[in-house]
């Protein structure tokens, strides 16, 4: 083998558990253009999608530290934009004269070029805050509740994320009120989401570190920094 040659040991288990970072991120962003309604609440339905970024992500800065998960970040930030970049490009080819699906697929996947800045600055801002606040906790709870840590930091982080977006994407075209209303309501769904994803979290460690459960908050692991 060539001396010039490295190899990199990437661990498979961290390459799946990207890989489903990237895949929700990106879903995330084509189902936030379909609304629905719940208990009289309308909402985007990326909404159900992107708070499980935030739960990979913890449990990739839990057993991995919080290097490989910012460059998680970062590459997921440019997968992003690589993928709205590709795909305006597809909608503006020429549509064949036999099909008449082009001004639907321009509407349905078309994005508005302020509200792509809106939601990068806040996928950064709220993913990078995300991985400080889980680990400056884990630091103050000596490695130990892994499901406070992820709770805490993923509501906070989302906060921010939803306050970004809208303040960003929203300001002088939605009324003040109507965009602290609806920070309010998407953010309700994210709290909840967060309590409710808690044991996922636990499950993705577990299965990576192959550890029982109660193990996780009796010794400090070494991935803090």
């Amino acid at each position: 083998m060539n001396q010039m040659q490295q190899q990199v040991d990437v661990p498979s288990k961290l390459i799946i558990l990207a890989m489903i970072f990237m895949t929700c991120l990106i879903a995330a962003n084509l189902a936030a253009s379909k609304l629905f309604t719940l208990g009289g609440l309308s909402m985007t339905s990326g909404i159900i999608i992107y708070p499980i970024t935030f739960l990979i992500l913890d449990s990739m800065t839990e057993i991995w530290g919080k290097q490989t998960a910012r460059k998680i970040v970062w590459i997921g930030l440019l997968a992003n934009i690589l993928f709205t970049l590709l795909l305006q490009a597809v909608i503006h080819l020429p549509p064949a004269p036999f099909w008449h699906g082009q001004e639907a697929y321009a509407a349905v996947l078309g994005t508005v070029p302020r509200v792509v800045f809106a939601s990068l600055c806040g996928y950064v801002i709220s993913q990078t805050l995300d991985i400080a606040i889980f680990v400056r906790l884990k630091k103050r709870t000596n490695g130990r509740k892994l499901w406070l840590r992820s709770i805490l930091s993923t509501a906070v982080s989302q906060l921010a994320d939803s306050a970004v977006f809208m303040f960003v994407g929203f300001s002088g075209v939605l009324p003040f009120a109507a965009i602290l209303s609806t920070i309010a309501t998407e953010y309700t769904l994210k709290f909840a989401y967060a309590v409710a994803g808690a044991p996922l979290v636990y499950l993705a460690v577990r299965w990576v570190r192959g550890r029982s459960w109660r193990s996780f908050d009796t010794q400090m692991p070494q991935n803090i920094h």
